[in-house]
């Protein structure tokens, strides 16, 4: 099983639904989560810095830390759980976001002998028995459908989770849809704070990490001495992982020539390999250099605030 912490703060995610419920949310609220439309809003709750098992596969749970949100809503009449997850999954596809999991079949997933249900009800306000939320005593079990998905906002990467499922028939519900989302943001990254859970996270969840505090001199592909504290970190992710094989991938903004920036990429990423191999122990079947220049930005070059993110180097899973 894999564990993941990561630091979280409030939500800001503009799905493209509708929200309805301005009477029991505030302004800002309906532009930070707007909801599937024609949906009933019945809590809102805020948990502020907790701990969430969040499910990402069959046998993969990843413990998030930080500012939890949830919302519970009632579908409108008519509505399947699939329904509403696809209504979801639309609207992330339409942002760009990515679903990194999706399963029909929840109930079925046990992870450590801890089954789905006793995951997710870990973080739920105590609504007690009263029949009109006896659905949501009970939802954990009554869960068909299962989403979490990412999407990357201004620089940060926010998760949401969209769970589905119909109410539950002692309350005479069995006909109606309830469904909840988490809200989850992962705090945007300072530089200079490379750390283990960092670049773990990256590896697990993307398959690479982007590293912003490795330092070269303008047009230069000489390590700077200031790159010491992440250049340490990074040795010690992979000695722990001296099994595995990666990409050590360099990365320029557009400035100058397609050329220049590409040769320029691929010198750091060697010279970056260099110092691993040399200064930390790091054996050459783990590494592989590679520079790909101006041609994976993550945000635009129109400003500098993007060609700084853009000029960074990656660390890549190969195996």
């Amino acid at each position: 099983m894999k564990f993941t912490r990561f630091i979280l703060v409030l939500f800001v995610f503009g799905l493209l639904l509708v929200g309805t419920s301005i009477d029991i949310m505030a302004e800002d609220d309906l532009k930070i989560v707007p909801i599937y439309e024609g949906s009933e809003l019945i809590y809102d709750d805020i948990f502020g810095f907790e701990e969430l098992p969040v499910i990402l596969g069959e046998d993969t749970v990843n413990i998030l830390e930080g500012y939890i949100r949830r919302f519970w809503l009632k579908a409108p009449e008519g509505r399947s759980p699939y329904e509403v997850i696809r209504n979801y999954e639309a609207a992330i596809d339409n942002i760009d976001g990515r679903v990194l999991f999706k399963t029909r079949d929840p109930q079925s997933i046990e992870i450590d002998e801890i089954d789905f249900s006793e995951y997710y009800n870990t973080t739920r306000q105590d609504r007690g028995l009263s029949t009109n939320v006896f659905s949501f005593t009970k939802y954990p079990e009554e869960i068909t459908e299962y989403m979490v998905s990412r999407v990357t906002v201004d620089q940060v990467e926010k998760y949401i989770i969209v769970a589905a499922g119909r109410g539950h028939w002692a309350a005479g519900q069995a006909d109606e849809t309830y469904f909840e989302i988490v809200i989850l943001e992962l705090e945007g990254m300072e530089m200079d704070m490379v750390t283990m859970e960092y670049i773990k996270q990256g590896i697990e969840v993307d398959g690479r990490v982007a590293i912003y505090d490795i330092y070269f001199d303008t047009g230069e592909s000489r390590v700077k001495a200031d790159s010491e504290e992440a250049l340490s970190v990074i040795a010690e992710f992979l000695l722990k992982n001296s099994g595995k094989r990666y990409l050590v991938v360099g990365h320029t903004d557009f400035v100058g020539s397609y050329e220049m920036n590409l040769n320029l990429s691929e010198s750091r990423a060697e010279a970056v390999v260099t110092k691993l191999l040399n200064e930390y122990g790091i054996s050459q079947k783990q590494l592989i250099s590679t520079g790909v220049g101006p041609a994976a930005p993550v945000m635009s070059n129109q400003t500098e605030e993007g060609r700084a993110m853009n000029r960074r180097v990656e660390i890549v899973e190969l195996e």
